[in-house]
Order: structure tokens, then sequence, then C-alpha cells
């Protein structure tokens, strides 16, 4: 029995067909999984099927009930409301975000549909959750709040909330894309279990080998049509059209191809890759570095060096000049420990006790499935090669091994700075051979609340308007790329246009330091307003593409709503924040920016999360002033905040100066001179140290941070060749 027919649907975003006459089934304890690159339509067949978006042509059945009644004149009819009634009591729905209510405990998130929709009696609803949440492992978070939980338990309750409903078919819309690497597999593992269950699913997924395992039956999807339909083996083992082969080819690539194993010994440069290898053996995801403190504390305690490290784990090791000739003279290197830690999906790699595989590709080094960790394991490698050197003419040396430089800064925030005799510090930590940077951002962050107040309110048309599948990116790196976009402000520049908003629900952003990818609001205005708004909708549309989505749903008062002041502050405190790119200097680098990280719903009060990235003094105090204003004109408390430092280019720098003729006599051209909205730990290290001379180099890496990550070997001699160089000469 087919539980799901879907029949030659297709869908409209403006003049954008996102679904073009698609057609397929799904039978009663079937899993279907359904695979495309962003924009092909996957999200947008579900949210059809479960009736969250009208569909404009053919037609969708649930368990033998048409959503659509008739056509007239070529535009659906859909059926009366009973029978809707039922088809959406029939599907339920996983959403990637969650969608828990942020004012509800896990208990009543599972109960509300129950009481309000069903209409259980309270013994009946008592038995239901109880049984969902020791399925889903979560009897002991019953009456704890969303904000108490990690992504995994919230995904989990989400879950269990489509499974208190008993639907005939579950619809999972990228059930793990909003969780870390590591809250991934307990999720997987639940679906898993339903599977075996033979619960009848929709899965819309980006995890390819967690698709294999799972369906059934699989439907890749690009530019509104399906592509290629068959079972896992035929479309992900051996896919026939070209476009399958093309979006699964890395995966393809790396479960087809016998690699090639990186073979040090016949590599250069040999000292260089033998340390690369030894640190790559050791885990050291980012918090997680006394075994790799151990080892360079071992390393330097057999070569009778001079070592000293504290309870945060960094390490300082010192090595004698070579000659007397250079008694004098101290240069210090430093590089971060720690690595950021992402697999594919196939890879079943645990980064707390594997060791990073490493495989040779032509001119590259990289991992087998993972991130490599050149980033920045191979700055310290070039120290080790250094330490261990015989042959090298060095100054006194002082090798400096900071951590936590991926998340907390900690390392760098905290190291006794006292400690370091150099007043010159060279960088390893720069993935652009040829480029110095000689300037990174100053990164101030907060998170502000304004207090709750609610009300009743009838008579007023509520709505939701809901922005999703934005790019977002790195606030530093990425901000200056207007076609990104800021969800959050952009839902509230239309809404700020408006008299009269009464905000509901309002939410979006994952994450201070990253460019937000959805928003979220629910509000009450007058019915004259929604022309307008669609209007509005349109624009953006136009200018961001057809792989945004941005939706406006007319949805049902529930009448507690934030009261006028209150919602007058919240879009006046987001409209009035200046965000994005701001400012460059002459040669067009970026000097100036912020970001609007999240917004995120408490019990008693709405928070933000923002932030601010400056490389020049006068222009970050401006902003201040601007932003404190802002904050006091709409009564926003700061609750936390933090200052990574940064620190301005000097352009008087000797050893700037140095190390550009140098990299000039060696290879017949100067240095780029980069001034970044990223983050470094000089920053850190010029505002302790008076008068030190900073400066970061390094070797070719690609696609850090992802498992991509690829760093190439000439350029990793060439970058070798320098370093030996400035120990030589400076």
């Amino acid at each position: 029995m087919n539980i799901v027919e879907v029949k030659n649907i297709k869908k409209k975003f403006g003049e954008t067909e996102v679904i073009d006459d698609i057609s397929f089934n799904v039978k009663e304890g079937e899993t279907l999984v359904i695979l495309g690159p962003s924009g092909s339509g996957k999200s947008t067949i579900l949210r059809c099927i479960n009736n969250l978006e009208k569909i404009d042509c053919g037609n969708i059945i649930i368990n033998n009930n048409a959503m659509i009644k008739e056509y007239k004149k070529n535009n659906p009819i859909y059926n009366d409301k009973k029978i809707l009634k039922e088809i959406n009591l029939d599907t339920g729905m996983v959403f990637q975000d969650f969608n828990l209510f942020p004012h509800l405990t896990v208990k009543e998130n599972i109960s509300e549909a129950l009481k309000y929709v069903l209409k259980k009696s309270k013994k009946e609803i008592e038995d239901i959750v109880d049984n969902v949440l020791k399925k889903m492992d979560l009897s002991t978070k019953a009456n704890s709040y969303p904000c108490d939980l990690s992504g995994g338990q919230k995904q989990r309750v989400g879950i269990a909330r489509c499974l208190a409903l008993d639907p005939k078919l579950i619809c999972m819309d990228e059930p793990t894309s909003s969780l870390d690497s590591e809250l991934v597999g307990e999720v997987l593992n639940v679906i898993k279990n339903l599977t075996k269950e033979k619960k009848t699913m929709i899965i819309v997924t980006h995890e390819i080998k967690f698709a294999e395992e799972i369906a059934d039956r699989i439907i890749f999807m690009a530019d509104g049509k399906i592509v290629e339909e068959g079972s896992s083996s035929e479309v992900i083992k051996n896919p026939k059209q070209l476009r399958t082969k093309q979006f699964l080819k890395r995966y393809i690539d790396i479960k087809e191809k016998s690699m090639e194993k990186l073979d040090i010994k016949n590599e250069e440069p040999y000292d260089v890759l033998k340390y690369f290898k030894e640190i790559s053996d050791i885990p050291r995801k980012s918090g997680n570095e006394k075994e790799i403190r151990n080892y360079l504390v071992n390393f330097a305690l057999e070569r009778n060096l001079e070592v000293l490290t504290d309870k945060y784990y960094n390490v300082i090791i010192r090595k004698e000049a070579s000659s007397k000739t250079r008694e004098n003279d101290y240069l210090a290197f430093q590089a971060h420990t720690d690595m950021i830690c992402e697999k594919e999906e196939w890879s079943n790699h645990n980064f707390e006790k594997d060791p990073i595989e490493l495989i040779k590709d032509g001119d590259f080094i990289k991992a087998n499935g993972t991130t490599l960790g050149a980033d920045n394991g191979i700055g310290v490698a070039f120290m080790l090669a250094l330490l261990n050197s015989k042959k090298i003419n060095i100054p006194n040396l002082e090798c400096i091994f900071t951590v936590q430089e991926e998340t907390t800064m900690d390392g760098a925030r905290y190291i006794d700075t006292s400690l370091i005799k150099s007043k010159k510090i060279i960088s390893l930590d720069n993935s652009k051979e040829g480029k110095m940077v000689i300037s990174s951002a100053n990164c101030m962050e907060w998170f502000g609340k304004i207090e709750k107040e609610y009300i009743e309110l009838a008579g007023l048309n509520t709505y939701e308007l809901k922005y999703s599948n934005f790019p977002g990116g790195h606030s530093g790196g990425n901000i200056a790329d207007k076609k990104r976009g800021n969800p959050i402000k952009l839902g509230v520049q239309i809404l700020s246009k408006i008299d009269g908003i009464y905000i509901n629900n309002i939410s979006g952003g994952s994450a201070v330091n990253i460019i937000p990818r959805n928003f979220k609001i629910e509000f009450s205005c007058k019915n004259d307003n929604e022309e307008f708004i669609r209007s509005e909708i349109n624009k953006q549309l136009a200018f961001y593409g057809s792989n945004v989505e941005i939706k406006l749903e007319k949805i049902k008062n529930n009448m507690k709503v934030l009261n006028l002041d209150i919602s007058k502050k919240i879009l006046n405190f987001i409209n009035s924040y200046e965000n994005g790119a701001l400012k460059f200097d002459q040669k067009g680098n970026q000097i100036l920016s912020a970001n609007l990280g999240t917004i995120k719903e408490f019990d008693d009060f709405i928070q933000f999360e923002y932030s601010l990235r400056s490389n020049n003094t006068v222009l970050k105090n401006s902003y201040i002033k601007n932003l404190n204003q802002n904050i006091e004109d709409n009564d926003v408390s700061i609750i936390w905040s933090q200052e990574l430092y940064g620190f301005e280019p000097d352009y008087d720098s000797n050893l700037e100066k140095e190390i550009n003729q140098l990299y000039k006599e060696l290879f017949g051209k100067d240095m780029e001179l980069l001034i970044t909205q990223g983050v470094l730990e000089g920053g850190f290290f010029k505002n302790k140290i008076n008068d030190l001379e900073y400066i970061c180099i390094g070797a070719e890496i690609f696609d850090a941070h992802s498992p991509s990550e690829r760093v190439s070997i000439k350029s990793l001699q060439r970058t070798w060749k320098f370093i030996k160089e400035i120990c030589r000469k400076i």
C-alpha cells in the first residue's frame, strides 16, 4: 500500500520554478531518502507534502486522502478542512533547526499537540510522553528547557514530538545539519532504529554514508527535477547520470580510488614531514591538547632543551644560538597545537583516539576523509624541525606552542608573556605562501537582552516570516560578500517599515561569529500589510537568488504577544544595528565589520549575540559610540562580552622589512602584505609585550577546517627554505 503518492507536482516562488513536474510513491514501511545539491528543491518537496507550502500543479495523496480536490482555470482547489486535517495528522515533520518552543519544557513541547490538536486526556498524554521520552533516552530531561539541551538532545525532542502523534508518515528535513559533528551520530542512531521498526519515512539528508545504510530507495534531485532514482547501491555506488556522478564524485573517489599513503622517506622536506606525521598520530582537537603538550615536553627533554609549560598546556621550548656571534640575538616562532576536527559522512574516524591518516595526491598532502590539521600542525612541524636541526645557524630560538586557538584563544590569552625573551615573533599560522599578515582584527563580542512583557491581543492577523538556506559563513572572512545576506537583518528591515507590529516568537542564527543562515519571526499586524510584505520579499529573492527561501505564511493567532513597546525596541535595535563590511582602507582591505549573529528567546528575555571586528582603533571607537547609543535607546542590557585583541599594521616594522627583503632575495619578488579581519594570537602578544614586532607567514594550505584540507608539498619546500634563511640572517 502506498502511504504517499506525489503526482506531477510543480511549485514556483515568484518566477523561479523550484519543483518541476515531480512524481514518486512511498510504500508503507519504506524509507525514501532524497539527495541533491542546495537549491535542488528537496526541502520544498517535504514542505509541500506537509502542506506548509501550496503546490501550483499536480496532487499529493497521503493515506488515500488527496490534498487537491479539483482544478478551476488551472488553479488548484484544496480539499475541505476535514480532509486536510486528516492529512496533517497522518504526516509528521522533523525540522533541521528543531523548531522547539523555547518557553516550554521538553515535556510541554511534546504535550502541546496531544492536548490541543488530538484532545487527549491528561492520563493519555502522560503515558504517550513518558513512552516517547524513554524511547529517545530523554526521560531525565522531561522538565528541562530547550536552552539547557545539546543540539542532539533538541533534535531527539523534535523526533519524540513527531512520534507522539503516531503519524503514518514521518518527514525529516536535514535532521543533522544544525548539529556539531560530535552530535550527529546520536541522532543518526535514533533514525536507524526507526527504520528497523519499519516506520514510513522520507528523509532529506547530506549524510551520504547514512543514506546508503538506511534507504530502501534513493531519489537524487537537481534543479527541481528527479535526475536519478533507485536503490542505494544503484544511486550511490553505481550512478548512471552525469549530474549524479558529479555530485557524488568526492565520495565515489574516496571509496573506489586506491589512494597513495604518504611515505615521508621519499619526500622533502623530510625533517618537517617527519614531525608532521608524528603529531598527526596524536589526537589534538581544540580543547584536548594534553597529549600533544606531553609530546612536546618529552621532545625537549630528550634533546636537553629548556622547556616551560603551564596549566593551559601552552609550551615554550628554547634552543641556544648555534655560535657565539649570535648569542645576543633572540627570535621566536609561534604556532598553535590544536586543530578543527571535521570528517566526511562515510568516515568512522574517532578524533579522540585515531591518528590522522596522511595521503599523497599529486603535489598535495591531505587526510583520508578528515581535516588534515595542517592548520596549524605544519607550523608546529616547522618549529620542531628547527629545534632538532644541528646544521642551521640559528640565533637564540624560542618556539611558542599555544592552545585552543580554534575556539577560546585561551592559550594566547593566559600565557605568561614575561617568560618570552624575544621582541620578534614570527607566527606560522598563515595559509597563503608569499603573503605576510601585518594586522589582524580586534574582535569584540556581546550578548545583549531585552526583557519580555506580554499582552493578550485579538483582532489582528498573525503571520510567520521565515528565512532559510542562506549561505552563512565566517563573520571575519565572508562578511564582505553581500550576496550572503543576513536573514535576521533582512526580515526586520521589512517589518520595520510597518507600524503596529506585535512580535510573538523570534529566533535566528547559530553563533556570534557565524553569519546567520536562518531567521523566523511570528508577528501580528493589520491585514492590509500582507501585500506590501510579499512585495518586499520578492525584491529580496530577486537579489539573493533561488537557492534561498523566504516564506510568509498566515498562522493561527495564539493571542499572547510582546507588547508594542517591547516589539518596537527589538525591531529598532536590529534595524539600527550597523551590519556587514563597513569600512575599507585605500588598498581595498576590509578594516571594519560587524555581525548580528543570533537572536534567541529565553523565558523572560530576548537575547542578541553580535560582534565587531576592527583593524583601526579610531573606527572601532566611533562604531562603539553609535552602538552604545542604539543599546541605550532600546533598553538593551549587556549580559556577557569579551574582547579578542587584534593589532594594527606597523609599516615601520624592521622585522617586516627584513622578512620581505629575504623573501625578495630568495624568490625575486616582494611579499604581499595582508590586513585580515580574522583574529590571530598576535593581538594578545602585542597587547602584553611592549615594543613587540609580530608578523605571520606560512605555506599554501587550501580548504582549512574541512575534510578537503590539503597542503602543497612544493610550497612546503619553498617555505622551509625561507624559514631556514630567516634563522640564518634575522
